[in-house]
């Protein structure tokens, strides 16, 4: 759904936006990131994401920004968390507001990533190398999240049903990643 810019602007200027970003891991336990063309994170490189339309599910919106922003599709499409994402975006001098939600998703390794024109390269990394690149901001926070999250966390005791599918679906993983 298109929002006339003006309204569009408004609106960014006014509230939060919903937004979903995926961690997208290939089968030789790599994580797919993207270096942007556009604000708030120009220049930058960010987890495959952007806003949920009107009447979208949050997973629906994760599969079609996959599609769109990447030409892949994932396996099964996971919920990681909820976060705020607070970005100072100086050349239009105001904050953007996100609330955005983390999903995990498995891809082939044989597929290329096809790009839209939001992005201008991206590159397949270990978590451990691009925790190095971006170690301040919501992605090294994200690769955080996921690799406690893969490493056998427990939550209250007990293994999280998220947690058993991503155990039988990617397996043990090494301190490396």
């Amino acid at each position: 759904m298109n929002i006339p810019s003006d309204l569009y602007d408004m609106i960014i200027r006014s509230m939060p936006i919903p937004c979903v970003d995926l961690i997208v891991i290939n089968n030789q336990k790599k994580i797919l990131l993207l270096l942007r063309k556009n604000e708030p994170v120009k220049g930058q490189w960010w987890f495959p994401g952007g806003r949920v339309h009107f009447n979208e599910l949050r997973e629906d919106a994760a599969r079609r920004i996959l599609k769109a922003e990447c030409g892949l599709e994932g396996i099964k499409i996971n919920e990681l968390g909820t976060f705020d994402v607070l970005l100072n975006v100086s050349s239009e001098n105001r904050v953007s507001h996100g609330i955005t939600t983390l999903f995990y998703t498995c891809v082939s390794f044989d597929v290329l990533p096809v790009l839209d024109e939001q992005s201008l390269a991206y590159e397949w990394r270990t978590i451990k190398e691009w925790k190095m690149v971006c170690n301040r901001n919501f992605v090294f926070k994200g690769l955080t999240y996921f690799f406690a999250f893969r490493q056998n966390v427990k939550v209250n005791g007990n293994y999280s049903g998220r947690q058993m599918f991503f155990f039988k679906t990617f397996g043990e993983f090494s301190q490396t990643y």
